[in-house]
């Protein structure tokens, strides 16, 4: 099934228009039809999860966005959290077969994905329907899946995916397993369709050929026509993939990243990146984008607060990121009297070890790598030390400096 891209389509449907506007749209499977449903009344569409952690991370906003979008234009939304798959591992560009999850755990990694949607969706959530694959997958013995949908796929077609080329191409191990999980998500579609009328798979560019295979079974099995839609994958101007700070994942659970340190995230973006993001992730109009000026760093300076500031309000909301922003003005700005992190105690016994745990660091070698450069200070002295250990400070906070652009208030607790 060819793709087919967006450039200078005019489209009737609202959340088309916007999706294009908005520069959400990498590929669609046939967008003349698409345009016709979604102008022709409400359509349900879903997107799927694996439940591989307990948060999703910033990776995961543009689908986010897109199902916001869709959703406040009067559209039905699935977030499929797959139970089922997740106990196989989407393969997709991976170089290593997923660790196994146990059910309990993928239980509590469905909870917390739930939570990250509904939240992302907020006003909106009223359209949101969660479902798990288990369900359907669970009780299908392994001779009729291969009956009904085995007998569809070709080995051919299957190792042609990008998804397996690329393992194969860096000689790395595929297992039957893994393998096998288009299948499943092809299944998935066409079961969604039966049971909720869903005529729509969203996701990531990297999900096409999982899109089409899903609607390829569902033509094959004579459902009705079944569309593909994807967003590009969030990279920056390079080309780079984004979603990770020095300390880890940027992650949508407050617990595990704090909504200053989300904010913070967006806010040191680079210049090139800065439009472009303000389009995805803020509903500012087109032509107050456009006239930012890019060669005024004062403007520049502001426009990045404001993209801060309505990235973290799509993931944790108004009240959090003004206060994401009145500490950070306040931190940068000399007046250090709000903690920004709390960090045990007993986890801490050198300032590598701090820098790690507030997420300044990867790691320990890191955070010792940092300090031999000059970059770290505490408080206004400069740490030259690479195996400097923390002094008592009698529970005062204490100001932790990388560069120019990481500052923390941390309380050991």
């Amino acid at each position: 099934m060819s793709e087919e891209t967006s450039h200078d389509r005019q489209f009737r449907s609202s959340f088309l228009q916007q999706m294009q506007e908005r520069g959400l749209v990498r590929q669609c499977t046939d967008f003349e039809a698409l345009d016709d449903a979604l102008a022709a009344g409400s359509i349900t569409a879903y997107v799927g999860f694996d439940a591989t952690a307990e948060s999703l991370h910033v990776g995961h906003l543009m689908s986010l966005v897109a199902m916001r979008r869709l959703a406040a234009c009067g559209h039905r939304i699935i977030a499929l959290v797959g139970g089922g798959t997740t106990m196989l591992g989407d393969p997709s560009f991976r170089n290593s077969t997923r660790p196994m999850l146990s059910e309990d755990d993928i239980a509590k990694n469905i909870a917390g994905i739930r939570r990250n949607i509904e939240a992302v969706l907020g006003d909106h959530a009223d359209r949101l329907l969660v479902v798990d694959n288990k369900d359907w997958l669970g009780p299908v013995g392994f001779l009729e899946f291969m009956r009904d949908v085995g007998v569809h796929f070709t080995v051919a077609r299957m190792l042609s995916m990008d998804s397996v080329q690329s393992r194969l191409d860096q000689q790395q191990s595929l297992t039957m397993m893994e393998f096998s999980y288009m299948m499943l998500q092809a299944a998935d579609f066409v079961e969604l369709s039966k049971r909720h009328d869903c005529v729509l798979q969203m996701g990531g560019s990297d999900q096409w050929g999982n899109i089409v295979n899903g609607i390829e079974l569902g033509r094959r099995t004579g459902g009705k026509a079944l569309f593909g839609l994807t967003t590009p994958l969030l990279t920056t101007a390079a080309g780079e993939k984004m979603g990770k700070t020095q300390g880890g994942a940027v992650w949508l659970d407050p617990a595990r990243l704090s909504p200053f340190e989300f904010w913070q995230f967006w806010r040191n973006l680079g210049d090139a990146d800065l439009k472009r993001f303000l389009l995805v992730f803020s509903d500012l109009p087109t032509e107050e984008i456009d006239a930012i000026d890019e060669a005024d760093p004062t403007a520049m300076n502001e426009a990045k607060k404001t993209l801060a500031d309505h990235a973290t309000t799509l993931v944790h909301g108004t009240a959090a990121a003004a206060q994401a922003r009145r500490s950070s003005e306040k931190l940068f700005g000399g007046v250090v009297d709000e903690v920004t992190h709390r960090v045990a105690a007993a986890s801490v016994r050198s300032v590598a070890d701090l820098l790690l745990a507030i997420g300044f660091a990867s790691s320990k070698s890191d955070g010792r790598r940092l300090i031999a450069g000059g970059a770290v200070r505490i408080g206004d002295s400069a740490v030259l030390d690479g195996a400097a250990t923390m002094t008592a400070n009698e529970g005062a906070p204490i100001l932790v400096s990388v560069g120019k652009k990481r500052r923390a208030l941390v309380e050991l607790v």
